[in-house]
């Protein structure tokens, strides 16, 4: 079976955000990047319906992705490549549910993504404002991105990255594409 199929997610809008940039690059990326057919979906910044969007969303493209990446904002001015994802939430969604506490107890403390970061950053450090972080947070950026990463069992590459909140949509997208660029040169 050829895997020629990229899952790319971001976020719906939340808070008192007009929009929601990881959401916005999602929705005008290309269906096709090089080779491969991009599936998209955008999550409810929900503890439970982001997971369940995921899955009945991985489920209806039935094949086993290339690559995952998932996007979220961050109150940050620099792009964050997400190494790990820890099995802890906190706080309040968009449904008025505040979780607290580990996201799965039978499972690891923590996961990480099986794609060298290390070798995506030195080929992009002098062209993108970017950073290599090791704490994604507690909250729904780092919750899916530990379910992706479970659900992947180390089958395919996971990767969340993390944007500015604010800035320009022609300028994310583009960055995101480098980003997935240099990905595809080491997968």
């Amino acid at each position: 079976m050829i895997k020629n199929t990229i899952l790319l997610t971001g976020f719906e809008k939340f808070d008192k955000l007009s929009s929601n940039l990881s959401g916005d690059i999602v929705r005008n990326f290309d269906d096709k990047f090089q080779q491969y057919s991009i599936e998209k979906i955008i999550l409810p910044v929900s503890w439970k319906r982001s997971v369940e969007s995921y899955l009945v969303f991985f489920k209806s493209i039935k094949v086993e992705p290339y690559l995952v990446i998932l996007i979220g904002i961050h109150s940050k001015k620099r792009i964050y490549l997400e190494k790990a994802s820890l099995n802890w939430a906190f706080g309040k969604d968009v449904d008025g549910f505040y979780k607290m506490g580990f996201i799965n107890i039978k499972k690891s403390l923590k996961f990480n993504t099986i794609l060298n970061i290390k070798e995506i950053y030195k080929a992009l450090k002098y062209n993108l404002k970017l950073s290599i972080s090791y704490f994604p947070g507690f909250y729904l950026c780092n919750y899916i991105y530990y379910w992706a990463l479970d659900i992947s069992k180390n089958k395919y590459p996971v990767f969340f990255i993390h944007i500015p909140r604010k800035g320009k949509l022609e300028d994310y997208l583009s960055y995101i594409k480098k980003i997935l660029e240099e990905i595809l040169k080491i997968c």
